[in-house]
């Protein structure tokens, strides 16, 4: 990751992606507990646990982003780029899966 700086701007566009990482990290929470309660009278199953799992990996690696993001907005002038894009590749792909893991435990 190269540090060139972005030029200032006046909007808090940057603030504001940060409250969208605060967001993710409660939706993969509340996805999480939603797995965990839908589960049949037998108990949950491994899909269940899976999903849920997952939910929590995705919660944890999203507030680390998040926490490291908000010490980047502290420095002037912003780095560029601002999150890493490894990190937001794998969270696009953890995201990817967990919403199919609950697409299928929807279905069946």
């Amino acid at each position: 990751m190269t540090d060139v700086p972005i030029p200032e701007s006046r909007g808090l566009q940057a603030e504001r992606t940060d409250l969208s990482w605060s967001r993710t990290a409660l939706a993969f929470a509340v996805n999480g507990s939603l797995l965990l309660l839908r589960q049949h009278m037998s108990g949950p199953t491994w899909l269940h646990i899976a999903g849920a799992c997952l939910a929590v990996i995705l919660l944890i690696f999203t507030l680390v982003m998040s926490h490291r993001r908000r010490r980047v907005l502290v420095k002037r002038p912003l780095p560029m780029p601002l999150a890493d894009p490894i990190a937001l590749t794998l969270l696009a792909c953890g995201t990817s899966l967990l919403g199919l893991t609950t697409l299928v435990m929807l279905i069946a």
